[in-house]
């Protein structure tokens, strides 16, 4: 696993940001151990404006992001507890995937509030 954290203005996130950042990013690192099948990953955690982007890719087995929802139950829930986490932030969750060629998860949650 490879870590890139820059631009962050201060020491910390705050409190809402950076427990829903280390939960969805334990997900996705999660499910890359149980499904991925991946020899590398990559996580970015920057800011971006006012908001925090995490980005988590990975060189494994992918799979077809359309067919989530008819995947098997631990996985959905998994993927809908990332976006569940991310909108109580008022961020959103993207999933990109294509099978054989990896997965990036990619993450955006607001540092101030609204």
């Amino acid at each position: 696993i490879d870590l890139h954290a820059s631009r962050l203005d201060e020491d910390r996130l705050p409190p809402q940001a950076g427990l829903s950042l280390y939960r969805i990013a334990q997900e996705a690192l999660n499910n890359v151990a149980k499904h991925g099948q991946a020899t590398q990953v990559a996580v970015i955690l920057e800011q971006r404006d006012d908001r925090a982007l995490l980005v988590i890719e990975d060189n494994g087995r992918g799979f077809d992001v359309s067919h989530t929802h008819a995947g098997p139950r631990e996985q959905r829930l998994g993927l809908a507890g990332m976006r569940e986490r991310a909108a109580l932030a008022a961020g959103t969750v993207d999933i990109e995937s294509t099978p054989g060629k990896g997965t990036a998860v990619i993450v955006q949650i607001p540092l101030r509030a609204s």
